[in-house]
């Protein structure tokens, strides 16, 4: 009896069965071919790039933990960092580098520090507006004083040794955040069902009795 032959399909899946069960098994890029993905990574394969990406995030994961607590948490940090890689691995097949997790590393490192430095500027640039608002608010207070009405801006700017200019940008950052008061303050009252009529002819009564 003639054996019988093997199917076509069945032939074609065992020439392309190492791949494809690659594929099915979802094997670790270490197991694969790393210079194969990172040359299709970067020419655009998403596939490879995630595979790479998934298969390094540990590094970032410990780059961020080391660097936690400076002025953003872990997770920030993380999301900083997995960008850097996704970045090194998309540059790493035209930087001509020879080592990736170098190449790599460096480019998770970078992208946290300059995170965290961005961040630190915002809180120094914070501080100093905070600053700024409450000599503000006292030379207003002064001036009112001595004058007996409210200064000018430019009154304002040579008391506090500043520009018209800048008298004039704190003097609306100081408006916006008396008004925001305000209106939170209302909305707390109304919430509370407190009516600022009566409040207020109460006052006036405890005041002339």
């Amino acid at each position: 009896m003639a054996p019988r032959r093997k199917p076509e399909a069945s032939r074609r899946g065992s020439a392309g069965g190492h791949a494809s069960s690659e594929r099915r098994t979802g094997r670790t890029v270490g197991e694969l071919d790393e210079g194969r993905l990172l040359e299709a990574a970067g020419s655009g394969d998403r596939v490879a790039q995630q595979s790479l990406t998934r298969a390094h995030l540990d590094w970032v994961t410990a780059a961020a933990r080391e660097r936690a607590g400076r002025g953003l948490s872990e997770a920030d940090l993380f999301q900083e960092g997995t960008v850097g890689l996704i970045e090194a691995i998309r540059a790493f097949d035209a930087s001509r580098r020879a080592d990736f997790e170098t190449f790599a590393r460096e480019s998770v490192a970078g992208r946290m520090e300059e995170a965290l430095q961005a961040e630190e500027r915002a809180v120094q640039d914070s501080q100093r507006l905070v600053q700024a608002a409450s000599d503000y608010a006292a030379a207003e207070m002064a001036l009112r004083r001595e004058l007996q009405r409210g200064g000018t801006a430019v009154e304002l700017a040579q008391k506090l040794e500043w520009s018209v200019e800048r008298v004039r940008e704190i003097a609306q950052m100081v408006d916006d955040a008396r008004r925001r008061h305000d209106e939170e303050l209302l909305q707390y009252l109304e919430a509370d069902g407190i009516d600022l009529e009566t409040l207020s002819e109460d006052r006036r009564s405890d005041d002339v009795g």
